[in-house]
């Protein structure tokens, strides 16, 4: 992958590290766990990237929606950045667990406001660990509230009336970011009351076959032949994106982001509405 492009939407630890005193740069925590809703913060509490600030998934959410964790409204989102003195012109480098699980979520969540600047830490706090870059436990103070204007993309998302009528659209193609195994209904869902299965016509490409064991994203020219074997792009127009709750099916947006592929969409609702007994 070109470095200019890979840069634009990636950083290494070690690039990060060179910037990390930065008065530009905003740093999230987003670690998150979809069996232990506290874990996340507890780590974050413990040790963290120097300056980093935690993003709450579940918190920072559309709380009046029985789906868990959708995307929270605007006014949500402005009170988070406010709190903690981020605004739009911020560059800003998000992080997780192992590199990109959830991480890729809140990329999308500051792509969905508008924000211009937004990358992702290569391998995630592991990585940074592993190549013994300093953690720190002090939080980082919140700053002065200004005003924040958001411009959404409401485009970038769609409901579930919205993928019924692309079903048989032969121009729409539906990706699924499960697991193969619950993707093909051999496997229980994680959540309670929802069956087994997947979207009519939707295809399986799980998002852990986009990174490598470091938990860093795959080269350009890798993605595309792993793309490449699923999707013709001559002919899909479209593509919506959708996995188990809407949180790793933003892994399939940003690699195909890194393609330059544009309508990407995201079925925020995924298989927790889709798949309701």
């Amino acid at each position: 992958m070109a470095m200019n492009e890979f840069n634009k939407y990636i950083i290494s630890p070690f690039k990060l590290n060179r910037i990390i005193n930065s008065k530009q740069l905003k740093i999230i925590d987003c670690r998150w766990y979809i069996n232990d809703k506290k874990k996340g913060n507890e780590e974050y509490e413990k040790k963290h990237i120097p300056g980093a600030i935690f993003f709450d998934l579940e918190k920072i959410s559309n709380l009046k929606n029985p789906i868990p964790h959708m995307l929270p409204k605007k006014e949500k989102f402005i009170s988070f950045l406010k709190n903690n003195g981020i605004t739009p012109d911020n560059d800003i480098v998000i992080y997780d667990q192992i590199g990109f699980f959830c991480s890729s979520r809140v990329w999308f969540t500051f792509s969905y406001y508008s924000f211009k600047s937004i990358k992702i830490l290569n391998g995630g706090i592991k990585y940074w660990e592993e190549n013994n870059f300093i953690l720190s436990k002090q939080k980082k103070t919140s700053q002065k509230k200004q005003k924040i204007e958001l411009i959404e993309k409401k485009m970038m998302v769609v409901n579930q009336r919205y993928v019924k009528k692309k079903i048989n659209d032969k121009k729409t193609l539906i990706i699924d970011a499960r697991p193969k195994k619950r993707f093909l209904g051999l496997e229980e869902e994680p959540r309670k009351n929802l069956k087994r299965g997947n979207i009519p016509g939707s295809i399986n490409i799980p998002f852990t076959t986009l990174v490598d064991k470091k938990g860093r994203f795959l080269s350009k020219s890798v993605l595309k032949k792993k793309f490449g074997r699923h999707v013709n792009f001559s002919l899909i127009k479209e593509i919506i994106c959708t996995c188990g709750s809407g949180v790793t099916a933003c892994n399939i947006i940003f690699g195909l982001n890194l393609l330059g592929i544009q309508n990407l969409k995201l079925y925020d609702g995924s298989w927790a509405q889709w798949g309701k007994k």
